[in-house]
């Protein structure tokens, strides 16, 4: 019979090789337990890992038009409360107009143009909001501030017109309380009104004067297949009112009109402040009608989002009780194999001899 020796060192080695191995693979094990899913999928998956690549795009496409619907959900949000505000403020100014029809008491006259004044500077402020550093209402020229306040300049061009208007009348009339209603009435409709509603009426005396925003507004992608506008602007009908009206009320009404002027710029001024309303609240709704497809179109895509990751974790996921038992047994043998070294190490010739 022959003998074979194999030398302690051989078997250190092969020890160390075994400790080695395991350590890798209880390394992947416990990153397995803790995630759930393969430690290295390109060699579990094998040919499926375009699969898994293609899912985890995908999810990743969703969460950025998930981001994105948050931010265009802020900017609705908080166009329609400014909305809501200049709504709220031109109805004030309604009713105060509505009180004084038919009275030519100075105070109240002046408790209307006081609150002309405050509606103008409430529709101002609201105009120019500001969110994550982007004006709201100047369509897509976000940084640029839409509305200027241009009551003062309008206010002279508005007198000055009225002189001119009053001098080619046939006879002119020298003094503005000799102006009927109906003169009035003309006056305001044909010469006041273009100011804010016809672009093409000549500068200074136009709308760009107030405003510097775009008649485009701002557009958000929402999914796949829907863009929404995500914004309003200050040249929509409804805020070129609310600057007609309180300018109306405080050039007008302080020029010393006969009654039946004076209930003619009130009654303008009553119209113009429901015209202001109603294109704001036209605003308002078209602004709700794309915060709910955001809201619809974010259901959709968490519906969505939530059976890729089911695929995903189907494809890539691992039993985490098995994954822990591997990890269990890998100590195991890790604390055999350091045992059994520790054991070669002390070996000596010296202790049998």
């Amino acid at each position: 019979m022959k003998l074979s020796f194999i030398s302690s060192a051989a078997i250190q080695n092969a020890m160390r090789q075994t400790i080695r191995e395991s350590q890798n693979e209880m390394t992947d094990a416990s990153t397995e337990a803790t995630t759930g899913v393969y430690a290295d999928i390109g060699v579990a998956l094998g040919s499926n890992t375009s699969v898994s690549v293609n899912l985890t795009r995908e999810v990743s496409r969703i969460d950025s038009l998930l981001d994105s619907n948050a931010v265009a959900n802020q900017r609705l949000s908080s166009s329609q409360t400014a909305l809501g505000d200049m709504s709220s403020s031109a109805q004030d100014l309604l009713d105060q107009l509505v009180a004084l029809r038919g009275s030519a008491d100075t105070s109240s006259i002046q408790l209307a143009q006081q609150q002309a004044s405050a509606t103008l500077s409430n529709f101002v402020s609201d105009a120019n909001t500001m969110v994550n550093g982007e004006y709201l209402f100047a369509g897509t020229n976000t940084d640029v501030q839409p509305v200027t306040d241009n009551t003062s300049a309008a206010t002279l061009a508005i007198q000055s017109a009225l002189n001119t208007y009053m001098g080619a009348l046939s006879p002119p009339v020298t003094s503005s309380s000799d102006l009927t209603g109906a003169q009035m009435t003309d006056f305001i409709t044909t010469k006041v009104e273009p100011m804010f509603t016809d672009d093409s009426a000549p500068a200074p005396n136009n709308w760009a004067s107030w405003s510097s925003a775009s008649d485009q507004n701002m557009t958000s992608r929402i999914s796949n297949s829907q863009v929404v506008d995500s914004s309003t602007n200050a040249n929509e009908p409804g805020m070129r009112y609310v600057a007609l009206a309180t300018t109306v009320v405080n050039a007008l009404m302080g020029q010393d009109l006969s009654p039946d002027a004076l209930n003619a710029v009130t009654d303008q001024a009553i119209s113009y402040s429901r015209q202001a309303i109603d294109g704001i609240n036209d605003q308002t709704s078209a602004l709700g009608l794309s915060q709910s497809r955001v809201t619809d179109a974010n259901t959709s895509l968490s519906a969505q989002k939530d059976i890729i990751n089911t695929n995903i974790i189907d494809l890539t996921g691992v039993d985490p009780y098995e994954a822990s038992t591997k990890v269990n047994s890998l100590e195991t043998q890790l604390e055999t194999a350091y045992t059994i070294i520790s054991k070669i190490q002390q070996l000596s010739l010296v202790n049998y001899l």
